[in-house]
């Protein structure tokens, strides 16, 4: 199944050259970039991490550029004939995009097993895990308002096999053959 993914579509958005970067280094100034002139994610994230109004701003700036990829990312999806695809949006329901696709699909986990995923994934510490954290809706609000929830504390075994259900259920739902998605070999 084609799978768009925002934080990668953010990341074009903010691309060396592009409006987007140039937007973002005009409003928060040359500190948030590096000296090739690429985002410094990590000093971005910084100042607006500890400050919600600059947030707001980055988000301005960024989610208009995000929104029309993804439209043409989707568009393309449909002109190949593709009948689902699959869109990855930390931010879904706090950006409204709840209201424009469906259904809804929320992965769930324990909040110390999150932290530790984090951890490990970027390095950050708890200070920065926590307003990470605290900048999204609460998981069990996400997990009450999803069409479908994928349980992510258990084996990656378990993973697949309530990813796979849930794209069974979602193919018998819409009149798409399973068949279509063929399981990856194990």
């Amino acid at each position: 199944m084609p799978v768009v993914n925002a934080d990668d579509l953010a990341r074009v958005a903010v691309a060396p050259g592009s409006t987007g970067l140039s937007r973002v280094a005009d409003y928060f100034g040359p500190s948030v970039l590096t000296q090739a002139g690429e985002l410094d994610r990590a000093e971005l994230g910084k100042i607006v991490f500890s400050d919600p109004e600059a947030r707001r701003t980055l988000d301005s700036i960024i989610h208009p550029i995000v929104r029309q990829l993804a439209a043409d990312r989707f568009r393309e999806i449909a002109e190949r004939g593709e009948p689902l695809a699959c869109y990855e949006v930390p931010l879904l329901y706090e950006v409204g995009l709840d209201r424009t696709y469906h259904p809804v699909l929320v992965v769930s986990a324990p909040l110390a097993q999150r932290e530790q995923r984090i951890a490990q994934r970027d390095g950050f510490d708890a200070r920065q895990i926590a307003a990470r954290i605290a900048a999204q809706m609460p998981l069990e609000e996400k997990v009450r308002r999803a069409d479908y929830v994928i349980d992510n504390a258990g084996t990656p075994e378990e993973l697949v096999e309530g990813t796979d259900a849930v794209l069974t259920a979602l193919c018998d739902a819409l009149a798409v053959p399973v068949s279509r998605y063929p399981k990856p070999l194990s």
